[in-house]
C-alpha cells in the first residue's frame, strides 16, 4: 500500500446533539462568523486548513493524527 503524500483532514464535532464529521473548510464555511477577515468567495478568500486548525486548537478541540489522517475533535477521547 502506497503512503499518502498529503494527509486527509477532518473535524468531528457536536452538531446539536448529533456527532458529525466534515472537512476543515466545510466547517469554516458553516462558521464564517469566526473568520471575519475572509468572505469565502473563492480559495484565496477562504481560510486555509492551517488557519482553521489553529482556531480549533484555541477553542479546545483535541488533535489526533498519524501518517495518513489529521482529526480535530470536541470530545475527551475517541
Amino acid at each position: 500500500m502506497a503512503k499518502r503524500i498529503n494527509k486527509k483532514h477532518f473535524i468531528i464535532y457536536n452538531n446539536g446533539g448529533v456527532i458529525s464529521a466534515t472537512t476543515p473548510k466545510d466547517w469554516a464555511r458553516a462558521n464564517q462568523s469566526v473568520f471575519p477577515k475572509y468572505d469565502f468567495s473563492n480559495d484565496v478568500k477562504t481560510p486555509n486548513i492551517i488557519t482553521i486548525e489553529k482556531y480549533l486548537s484555541k477553542i479546545g478541540f483535541y488533535l489526533i493524527e498519524n501518517n495518513e489522517i489529521v482529526i480535530f475533535y470536541q470530545y475527551k477521547s475517541i
